[in-house]
């Protein structure tokens, strides 16, 4: 792989490759996205998907892969080439929604075998990449998915893990927790190794099911990276206002999530 360039940071597993899953209809925005897709929702001088390619390009990755499907074209025209960012933005166009496991399978083509990073279009975090990839490289695993530790199962469905950081299994909104597990929501960050992609399938289906729900089932290891700093869930039209408010005020300052 490609040493070091431009003193730009590169992890200890030197991932060159990552997708942003960014087809979604953002349902739940409705009256926001009727016109704009949810990853260009303007936030201050930026937009969602901006800060996160900046934060990718920080960090030494060389090819973005952008799935599309709704309001597709405005997605390309805002992105272009990859240029302006110092690096390739490749599409991956999805006529039929496929989600998010079916989505990752489409784009292979794009990934050259190697292991990947994954994220999704709608979250904001000061995670440090660097950090969760020499995570991964350490725990010898299928893949990695970075979790904020939380017990909120009122709001998210949580992710569980043990006190190895082995992924357990999942749990659903409002679920009881159960005893000596402990529980993450999913950042929207993850690590696919080659041997992950395996599972999935170029159709329409969840990563959660086709992929680590089988993979756990074989006793495949499945690494849960911590992250403890900012994780900003801007799925909801009420989170991304306030979210909006907050940048437009200068409260919230959206250089540590490009970093």
């Amino acid at each position: 792989m490609n040493p070091i360039q431009n003193g730009k940071k590169m992890s200890a597993e030197k991932i060159r490759i990552a997708m942003i899953l960014a087809a979604g209809y953002g349902t739940r925005m409705r009256r926001l996205t009727r016109e704009t897709p949810k990853p260009l929702l303007p936030l201050g001088d930026s937009c969602v998907i901006d800060v996160l390619i900046r934060k990718l390009a920080a960090n030494g990755i060389e090819r973005v892969v952008v799935n599309l499907h709704y309001l597709k074209e405005k997605v390309r025209a805002y992105l272009q080439d990859g240029a302006g960012y110092g690096l390739e933005i490749c599409y991956s166009e999805e006529p039929l929604l496929l989600g998010s496991g079916g989505g990752i399978a489409k784009a292979e083509p794009f990934f050259e075998g190697e292991t990947i990073l994954a994220a999704n279009a709608d979250v904001l975090s000061d995670i440090s990449l660097p950090a969760l990839a020499v995570s991964h490289l350490q725990s010898r695993s299928l893949a990695t998915m970075a979790l904020l530790p939380s017990q909120n199962h009122r709001d998210y469905g949580l992710v569980l893990y043990d006190q190895h950081q082995r992924i357990q299994g999942f749990l659903a909104k409002g679920a009881p927790i159960p005893a000596q597990l402990n529980t993450g929501i999913f950042t929207g960050f993850q690590i696919l190794t080659p041997q992950a992609r395996r599972y999935l399938r170029a159709e329409p289906q969840s990563i959660i099911s086709e992929f680590y729900r089988a993979a756990l089932s074989r006793g495949e290891p499945i690494h849960a990276f911590l992250h403890r700093g900012q994780w900003i869930d801007i799925g909801t039209e009420e989170f991304y206002g306030n979210i909006k408010n907050r940048v437009e005020n200068g409260d919230l300052n959206l250089e540590p999530f490009m970093r």
